[in-house]
């Protein structure tokens, strides 16, 4: 496998808090636009939008409480050009704070394992002895894609991945508010969970859509993270593909996230 293709993929096609260190879950505000004598249609649509987020009282739209997570997913990715790989992906999470991953191939030995904690991403490819120590924000500069810790966590958990989202009644879409990545819009399902998360940048000529397809059945509903996940990113030279199964999990604390760099690994410190 080409684990220089699939860590960029995990740290880089994901949305943030437009560099913000947030300790807590934000509860995501929906806000209106207003227009000058809106049109009969449009006033339907913002009463109904209306009478909708009334029903929804206090429950945090787009977003889940969970401070713990631990997951073992089975991947399925495909780089184009016939180069399509599977193995499995480990994750522990400490919410907005910690994330620790490993990699395994489908034939059984590790490939990747690391770890963003400080804002900086730790990484070995175990493959070619490389040990990357980069800064998100030197990441965000080389992939041209927002990459924060918790948005990558919600990215993967299935939750809204901006501050704050806004109702646009020109074509009933929410999106990321003005400090937001550019052309983010989010969609959710009947049971207000988000159902797509999606970045159209064409600036940039970047564009990431993750859609979940199941959740996992918990008796705290704020606990219901994705269990099928389909991610693509696409630029101006391919499209990539991520598909992620979560077999299981857990919500405990968890009490170490080991990493440490063994001898003869050469350090990289530019992506």
């Amino acid at each position: 496998m080409k684990i220089l293709a699939l860590i960029p993929l995990l740290m880089g096609v994901t949305a943030c808090y437009s560099q913000k260190n947030i300790s807590t879950t934000p509860t995501p505000t929906i806000k209106t636009e207003q227009k000058v004598e809106p049109a009969p249609d449009v006033l339907l649509k913002e009463a109904i939008l209306d009478a909708e987020l009334s029903a929804i009282g206090d429950m945090p739209l787009g977003n889940l409480s969970w401070e713990h997570f631990s997951g073992r997913y089975d991947i399925d990715i495909d780089l184009g050009e016939g180069q399509e790989y599977n193995g499995v992906m480990n994750f522990r999470m400490k919410r907005d704070s910690l994330f620790w991953f490993s990699i395994t191939a489908s034939i059984g030995f590790q490939i990747a394992k690391g770890i963003i904690k400080n804002d900086t991403l730790h990484a070995l490819d175990l493959l070619q002895k490389n040990y990357y120590r980069v800064s998100l924000k030197e990441l965000q500069v080389s992939t041209q894609l927002p990459a924060q810790i918790g948005a990558l966590q919600r990215l993967f958990s299935g939750e809204i991945l901006s501050q704050q989202v806004h109702f646009n009644s020109a074509d009933s879409t929410f999106r990321g508010d003005a400090s937001f990545y550019p052309g983010y819009v989010v969609t959710f399902d009947n049971a207000k969970n988000v159902k797509q998360n999606a970045i159209n940048d064409a600036v940039n000529q970047r564009y990431l859509w993750a859609d979940y397809t199941d959740r996992i059945l918990v008796n705290n509903p704020l606990h219901s993270v994705s269990s099928e996940t389909r991610i693509f990113l696409k630029d101006a030279l391919k499209t990539i593909r991520l598909d992620v199964r979560l077999k299981t999990s857990s919500f405990e604390p968890i009490p170490s996230y080991p990493f440490n760099v063994p001898n003869g690994y050469t350090l990289v410190e530019t992506w």
